[in-house]
């Protein structure tokens, strides 16, 4: 497809702080959240307390001053509320509190606001289809929408905030569409939403149409690697890659969100699987980077072939504010592959490299002809290309034309034509 035929709009790729990640060091900061220094998160999701607070306060300060926005899940309402009386285990919300539980979340987001750190976007529940020894709550797809629909909603109104909704946020793919159905097919309540989202602790992602028939992004909220063990290598990177090209490409997220920023200190490290451990960012912190430092809010997915040949996977993006183009190529074979892309009325492209020996490196650049470019990926990596539409090329190198790759912009990735390469 051309490049100015374009897919979902890109909101952003982000992480959580949830009880891991209370005041960042500036150094850590300019790590994960700026763009010229770091792997430029643009979406910082925050642990709503109980009590109506959060605890990552600082960080968000930090986040927010180097570029990104924040946003809000709370885990559970107070347990003396709670049909269990509890906290954690599970229990649902008793309905003569939700008044009170929605009054409180609004004051949180506009003490946000007051603050100078305005949320994105609010949650009205983390995983609503689940209990579990920690902070849970349980609400059916009829009470969710209830809530959302007859308090959240008018209790942020009442306080003057258009602080958009985010629901249902459920652990999995499997349960995303039967809440999400519910909060949509009510005028009322779909008003108030902002976006529809999931984790992705379960099932497997599928073109869910429901959101964009009404105006409605679709975000992946939370996830990890699934890896057991310590694992800071491109093992865990390229999966953490591969899970974030296939909720882009099958399922048409806006946004995409690691789980734990931080490990948590109450927890084996073993277990902890987060982007920071002891010696600094992992390997999926960088691989995150070729998204987030390079493919920035407003951006749009464009057309590519997803899968060129065995191993290889491509996602396009343009914003189109500006001429700039950035196509994502990850190589998941523990041996070099050569991609032949097609790419018309770009003409130059730089490459930015992530693997087990470097992060985020810089490599030469590579020079569009008659439309087409091949590019060099290693072993176990993923490459970031970052051009312009238009841009000329220098003396020499050889401009760009329709060629093979058509005209119009056409960002096509195909193979290499190399026999055992598909």
């Amino acid at each position: 497809m051309a490049l100015d035929i374009t897919l979902q709009h890109i909101t952003g790729f982000g992480a959580s702080t949830a009880w891991t990640a209370p005041d960042l060091s500036d150094e850590l900061s300019d790590e994960l959240f700026s763009v010229e220094k770091g792997i430029g998160l643009s979406l910082v999701r925050l642990r709503i307390e109980p009590a109506g607070d959060t605890a990552e306060l600082e960080t968000a300060k930090k986040a927010v001053a180097r570029g990104a926005r924040v946003w809000a899940s709370p885990w559970t309402p107070p347990g003396a509320w709670k049909t269990n009386n509890s906290d954690r285990n599970g229990g649902s919300l008793l309905p003569e509190h939700y008044g009170a539980w929605a009054d409180r979340l609004a004051a949180f987001a506009e003490s946000m606001q007051q603050r100078g750190l305005p949320l994105a976007i609010l949650s009205a529940q983390n995983e609503p289809n689940w209990s579990a020894e920690w902070e849970t709550c349980r609400w059916t797809p009829e009470e969710l929408l209830s809530f959302i629909r007859d308090h959240l909603g008018p209790a942020l109104a009442a306080r003057g905030l258009a602080t958009p909704i985010l629901a249902p946020e459920t652990i999995d793919w499997g349960s995303v569409q039967s809440y999400a159905d519910a909060v949509l097919g009510d005028p009322a309540a779909r008003d108030f939403i902002g976006a529809i989202a999931t984790h992705g602790y379960g099932g497997a992602p599928f073109p869910y149409l429901e959101p964009a028939a009404h105006d409605k992004e679709f975000w992946v909220t939370e996830l990890d690697d699934g890896s057991e063990g310590v694992d800071r290598t491109m093992t865990s990177g390229l999966r953490v890659a591969g899970l974030i090209h296939e909720h882009l490409t099958v399922a048409g997220v806006s946004a995409w969100h690691y789980w734990w920023i931080a490990p948590r200190s109450d927890l084996p490290v073993t277990t902890n699987g987060a982007l920071l451990d002891e010696q600094g960012l992992t390997r999926r912190a960088h691989v995150l980077g070729n998204f987030s430092k390079f493919v920035r809010p407003g951006f749009f997915r464009v057309e590519a072939t997803a899968q060129p040949q065995r191993g290889v996977r491509v996602t396009a993006f343009r914003n189109p504010e500006s001429t700039q183009v950035v196509l994502v190529v990850s190589n998941h074979l523990f041996e070099e592959r050569e991609q032949r892309i097609t790419v018309a009325e770009v003409n130059e492209l730089t490459p930015f490299v992530t693997t087990d020996d470097a992060p985020l490196a810089e490599g030469e650049h590579l020079f569009v002809a008659e439309g087409a470019f091949t590019v060099t990926l290693p072993a176990l990596s993923v490459t970031t290309l970052v051009g312009n539409v238009g841009a000329a090329a220098p003396d020499g190198a050889g401009g760009a034309s329709g060629g093979e790759g058509g005209s119009g912009g056409a960002a096509v990735a195909g193979n290499t034509g190399e026999a055992g390469r598909g």
